[in-house]
């Protein structure tokens, strides 16, 4: 038994070894994908740029958003969210990237961003305007042109399937407009 693995082992000492990545070397060359053989991953994305500013102050952007809500007569839209959220990011493309979204925004609201970090931040100011971000987020609060808040509303009974319905986010922009 013995002598029959001899003749084996020789072969598969006499095979060079692959090359294995040292202190400082780009490792082995890349095999092309095929049957047994798992294509390698692709590269990683650049993170998206955040859509909350985590250093914001942000009473004073609220209150710069209701005096210029005053002055133009809209009311405020304040959206309480956080970088970490997908949902919350979703809305901020839909509130920017979709035209006719995007113009009924503009047409009737000055709207603010408030970061409420892992849950642990602006918190005091949410429950101020009865609403806790703890619930879900994002959360949408509007503010009438005193800074007193008129309507809270989750974002769940806005979407439709994986994404926020622009319909719904329209039919709920007229709504509270105040017109």
């Amino acid at each position: 038994m013995k002598l029959a693995l001899l003749p084996l082992a020789a072969a598969l000492l006499a095979q060079p070894a692959p090359a294995q990545p040292g202190p400082g070397g780009a490792g082995a060359p890349q095999q092309q994908a095929g049957p047994g053989i798992a294509a390698a991953p692709e590269a990683r994305k650049t993170p998206a740029p955040p859509v909350y500013d985590e250093a914001a102050d942000a009473k004073a952007d609220v209150a710069a958003a209701v005096a210029k809500a005053k002055k133009e007569k809209k009311r405020v839209l304040v959206t309480l969210g956080a970088n970490w959220c997908g949902w919350c990011r979703a809305l901020d493309r839909l509130f920017t990237k979709n035209e006719t979204v995007a113009a009924e925004l503009a047409a009737g609201y000055v709207p603010v961003k408030v970061d409420v970090g892992r849950m642990t931040k602006n918190l005091e100011l949410a429950k101020g305007w009865g609403a806790d971000p703890k619930t879900g987020v994002p959360l949408l609060v509007v503010l009438d042109g005193t800074g007193k808040a008129v309507k809270v509303q989750e974002t769940g009974s806005l979407e439709s399937g994986k994404r926020h319905d622009p319909e719904k986010v329209i039919a709920f922009l007229k709504a509270n407009t105040g017109v």
